[in-house]
């Protein structure tokens, strides 16, 4: 055996010491799942309902963008007012120009999000949230499989692991998701601006932390015990429908087969279940139907 020199042993135990370090580092995001994070979070979602595979349409010719949904949405699941707005459900304004066929971006080139009168007369509205994509880009880029589709199409997020970096915002085409810049406020109750009543924090949804994604689950605690989401639930003209499409007697089965639907970049592959359509029911000056 060859003569080592005092060097060239130190800079071998160098390198195998790195060696043992990545494999610790690896080993240990395999667990990423600690008590320690699963006591600050603590994500925990009803087991899957087996053969399901849920979607939502919206009817965007009945829609009035009264923004129930939106607030909703924010009561039902613990989403934070502050310190940064944080919103699941979007709704866009836009002129009678442009149907909804040629909307191809999120948010749609022209539309406004500020607008504080609806409906208004030559005008549509155009909600947005999770597409839950039957080949979602995001969860092929997550270091961490924090962001997965689960067994009956519904796309989630172990908070537990999420390490916030990003990378499922940039893949999604649709703007989706949201980051917790700053640790979110959750006070013990908030008023609701759809009926004025006291909504205390919802116990069946995690609370998130600063440093982690987040996004719309379609009401995964609902769903899975046989409810509708909450944007459903209250939509004051039924604009929104949700179910399940393995299921072909189901409300949004019937519906995909009689009307014609619209899926928002549909070219890019990723099948997404929020479908759109309009059976030509829009409003008049006056709130009425015509």
């Amino acid at each position: 055996m060859s003569k080592m020199n005092r060097r060239e042993f130190f800079k071998k135990v160098g390198v195998l010491g790195v060696v043992v370090a990545m494999n610790s580092v690896a080993s240990n995001m395999k667990r990423v799942g600690t008590p320690l994070l699963t006591k600050t979070v603590g994500t925990e979602y009803p087991p899957p309902v087996k053969g399901a595979n849920y979607g939502m349409m919206i009817d965007v010719g009945a829609c009035i963008g009264c923004r129930l949904c939106q607030h909703a949405c924010k009561l039902e699941n613990n989403v934070p007012d502050a310190p940064g707005n944080i919103h699941w459900i979007d709704v866009f304004e836009l002129d009678n120009h442009r149907p909804v066929s040629e909307v191809e971006n999120i948010p749609p080139v022209g539309a406004d999000i500020d607008y504080t009168d609806a409906p208004k007369p030559d005008h549509w509205y155009m909600s947005f949230n999770c597409f839950h994509c039957d080949n979602p880009p995001c969860t092929k880029v997550c270091p961490t499989g924090a962001t997965y589709k689960d067994e009956d199409g519904l796309v989630l997020v172990n908070y537990d692991i999420c390490i916030g970096c990003r990378y499922c915002m940039a893949a999604c085409p649709f703007n989706a998701r949201r980051f917790n810049w700053w640790n979110p406020e959750h006070p013990p109750s908030r008023i609701s601006t759809v009926d004025g009543s006291v909504v205390t924090l919802n116990e069946d949804v995690p609370l998130r932390t600063r440093g982690v994604t987040e996004k719309c689950t379609f009401c995964v605690h609902r769903v899975r015990k046989g409810e509708t989401p909450k944007c459903v639930e209250v939509c004051p003209v039924r604009a929104r429908h949700f179910g399940d499409f393995n299921d072909p007697e189901s409300e949004v089965s019937r519906l995909r087969e009689t009307v014609r639907t619209i899926r928002i970049r549909e070219n890019l592959g990723t099948d997404p279940k929020l479908f759109y359509f309009t059976r030509g029911v829009k409003w008049t000056e006056d709130g009425e139907k015509h």
